[in-house]
């Protein structure tokens, strides 16, 4: 709940429900219902007014600060609305950026991040800025850096909204396939 004025908000109210190991799921609903406040508090970057969110066994609301944080960085992988990315890192670095957060940059992982970003579409662009991008394109690199850790959840607020159908499709396609 969000206080406003004299009265309250309620972003997210009464939800109960469990997500298996290898299922996909849409968060659907119209604009303002709750669905960015509801994978927020997924991700542990907003704490619930009452409730609990488990992940992997792990009482997220539980935590302190600094546990979630590290809890986060090793099983969440989120891409937000806004792309989030590094101006002054190349398209590489930015995927490998969480990596290098979780002192699990080496060979293996780089060249993870070089498949990601082939299978995204990206392959002719490691070492790109992302002002030298177009929004579909900063959005994919987005997408790679928040699967490059292999998260036990993915977080995908609107992930094909700036992309074109054909690439929408390959997105929601390997994530999936990801998933799976």
């Amino acid at each position: 709940t969000y206080p406003v004025g004299d009265g309250v908000i309620k972003a997210v109210d009464d939800v109960s429900f469990g997500v298996h190991s290898g299922e996909f799921v849409a968060l659907v609903g119209p604009s303002g219902s709750g669905k960015t406040t509801m994978l927020a508090m997924l991700a542990g970057l907003l704490s619930p007014t009452s409730g609990s969110i488990v992940i992997d066994g792990e009482n997220v609301t539980e935590m302190k600060e600094k546990e979630r944080s590290r809890f986060r960085r090793r099983k969440i992988g989120f891409t937000f609305q806004a792309n989030n990315l590094v101006s002054f890192l190349s398209v590489l670095e930015n995927v490998e950026l969480m990596l290098r957060l979780n002192d699990e940059r080496n060979a293996a992982t780089k060249e993870r991040a070089r498949e990601l970003l082939t299978l995204l579409g990206l392959g002719d662009k490691l070492d790109v800025l992302p002002r030298q991008l177009s929004g579909g394109q900063q959005q994919r690199v987005a997408i790679a850096r928040s699967l490059i850790n292999r998260p036990s959840v993915v977080l995908a607020d609107e992930p094909t909204a700036s992309l074109d159908t054909e690439r929408a499709f390959q997105v929601v396609e390997t994530l999936a396939n990801l998933v799976h």
